[in-house]
């Protein structure tokens, strides 16, 4: 398997974040860039970097880029084939493959839910401190299923008063899972 530095796993990570996986799909490279900290010189090299391996796809001359199947394997996502398939973390110690394709699932549409919501300011905050502590556990070539679990629960406590009825029942399943 190739390895990719930890840099270029969490642009990658990001751009299949703002793309919710889906290969046709396009955002700006300088906004993947600017959400992890990045320089637009920087985020273009990372991207270029990631085009050359064929884990990114260049769409348009002003920045476009979209993420490619091999960069869903590089970040061990599959394409999940049934869309009512029920979202489990599993009860292994490791996150699993379906437990990690359940989590993107759930944290693409928690990021949609936090940036449309109405909530106060330190609400937003901590979600999103839980948000990116979960991708950093996701960093790990070993994901603990206890830690993102938790993490889970905290998120659904913040959104289970405002948040959206079917959100929070799948947050609910996947914390119980």
């Amino acid at each position: 398997m190739v390895k990719v530095s930890l840099e270029a796993k969490a642009y990658l990570y990001e751009l299949y974040t703002r793309t919710g996986g889906d290969p046709d799909a396009q955002v700006s490279m300088y906004d993947v860039g600017e959400a992890l900290g990045m320089e637009k010189s920087d985020a273009a090299s990372m991207a270029e970097s990631l085009y050359i391996e064929n884990f990114a796809e260049l769409k348009t001359l002003s920045g476009g880029i979209g993420i490619t199947r091999e960069g869903l394997n590089i970040l061990e996502i599959k394409i999940l084939s049934a869309p009512g398939e029920a979202l489990s973390l599993g009860n292994d110690p490791v996150l699993m493959d379906d437990g990690r394709n359940a989590l993107y699932k759930i944290l693409l549409e928690i990021k949609k839910v936090v940036s449309d919501a109405r909530m106060s300011f330190p609400q937003i905050e901590e979600i999103i401190m839980d948000i990116k502590t979960i991708e950093v556990q996701m960093l790990s070539s070993r994901p603990k299923t206890a830690i993102i679990r938790e993490v889970l629960r905290s998120i659904h406590m913040n959104l289970e008063a405002q948040g959206p009825k079917d959100l929070t029942e799948k947050l609910k399943t996947l914390v119980s899972s």
